[in-house]
């Protein structure tokens, strides 16, 4: 299971001319049970693809025929260490121009287009999909241009019992200017959807989802009263029958109400407080010390909104799996059989700056909000795959989990 959607807020409160400029921020958590070894990678402009696997014979090895040369370097987080394809294959990213793609999962239905056996070169794998997204547009429209050149493959659904490298997914685009672009392959076919929200989940299809939501239509955020006056309508009292559920559908929905909420604080800065802190000054003052900036206020509210729409913290959703007893040995040798019990947990959470070109994200046994700034690195120099430079974030090794601040507390002063 896995959410993505987006919020904006304005560059600079204060400026009230129509033209004010806008912060857009999108988040996404991935979902998923056991343990996937992850890393984020950093992909110079420079990088040829496809990747060549480091184990011969990778099940993906000759699916992608369409090669090229980065035009834009991206950070993103892919499986690392043991996984099967033994080469990052992205599911979240974001490059140089702002635009971002999460891939999120998409099962039953899912279908992409069929392997050809003979000589093609416009075939990119569905592995491969958002690597070439994130290094070749710099927009969504420059990219649902070009994706009618190329045709996406992947192994079909497994038959019971079976095992092949089907993996279902669909995928969100996201530009610098708040425009998303969704992509489902059903029946082998692309299907594309255009919005403004970045809200997607997971199945049914996201037609199916914008339906749905329709019948939400009379919740709203806004109040007679906030809830210290214990009267009336408090806010929150327009949310009655808001989903609460894990479910893809509740997730949707609640992505949906909720990320419409920042986009109606006043553009001036009004009732924002404690954030930014704006004051009414002439000239208008900076933030006071401590308060938060809009770039630090969308970050942390898309990584907060990313977080409560998911509803997954590690050993919430569980799954009872009866295992069976080894085969060999004698009846009396053989151990019993036993359950375990695991299930979905948001792995970790990303949060990519569109406007200023950051890269946060925080692992699922970590607090700490890690930032990886685009401006700063030279993605022309940056090493090629494989030496390219990555942070693991799955399992985290020696990274520190929390901040100790004993050390910074002050005596209480009269």
């Amino acid at each position: 299971m896995c959410t993505n959607l987006m919020i904006s807020v304005p560059a600079n409160p204060g400026q009230t001319s129509s033209g004010t400029p806008r912060i857009f921020v999108s988040g996404r958590a991935l979902e998923m049970p056991g343990v996937i070894e992850q890393s984020v990678y950093v992909m110079p402009s420079k990088q040829s693809w496809p990747l060549t696997p480091a184990t011969p014979g990778s099940p993906a090895q000759g699916w992608t025929t369409f090669k090229w040369t980065n035009s834009y370097g991206f950070v993103g987080i892919a499986p690392s260490g043991s996984s099967w394809n033994a080469q990052p294959t992205f599911n979240d990213g974001i490059n140089t121009a702002g635009l971002s793609v999460g891939a999120l999962w998409l099962a039953p239905g899912t279908q992409y287009g069929t392997i050809a056996t003979g000589p093609t070169n416009n075939q990119v794998s569905f592995l491969d999909f958002p690597a070439w997204i994130l290094g070749n547009f710099a927009s969504v429209n420059e990219f649902l241009s070009a994706f009618k050149e190329i045709v996406v493959v992947g192994p079909p659904p497994p038959s019971p019992g079976e095992k092949n490298s089907y993996v279902p997914l669909h995928y969100i685009v996201t530009d610098n200017t708040g425009l998303s672009a969704v992509i489902e392959f059903i029946n082998g076919t692309p299907n594309i959807y255009t919005c403004t929200n970045g809200v997607m989940t997971n199945w049914p299809t996201y037609d199916w989802q914008l339906t749905n939501v329709q019948n939400y239509y009379n919740l709203t955020l806004v109040g007679t009263a906030t809830s210290t006056t214990g009267a009336g309508n408090p806010v929150g009292g327009g949310l009655v029958g808001l989903p609460g559920d894990s479910l893809s559908a509740s997730r949707f929905v609640k992505a949906t109400i909720l990320s419409q909420g920042i986009s109606q604080l006043p553009v001036d800065g009004m009732g924002w407080l404690p954030a930014p802190g704006i004051f009414q000054t002439t000239p208008p003052s900076k933030n006071p010390p401590g308060f938060a900036g809009p770039e630090q206020t969308a970050v942390t509210v898309a990584l907060q909104l990313t977080q409560i729409c998911m509803g997954t913290p590690y050993g919430m959703l569980l799954e009872t799996v009866k295992n069976s007893p080894a085969t060999t040995g004698t009846p009396d040798t053989l151990p019993p059989s036993y359950t375990t019990t695991y299930g979905d947990y948001t792995m970790w959470t990303s949060v990519r700056d569109h406007t200023n070109l950051k890269y946060y994200f925080m692992s699922a046994f970590s607090g700490i909000l890690t930032m990886i700034d685009l401006n700063s690195l030279n993605f022309s120099t940056t090493p090629a795959y494989p030496g390219a430079a990555s942070i693991a974030i799955m399992p985290q090794g020696g990274v520190p989990w929390n901040v100790d601040a004993t050390k910074m507390l002050t005596p209480a002063t009269a």
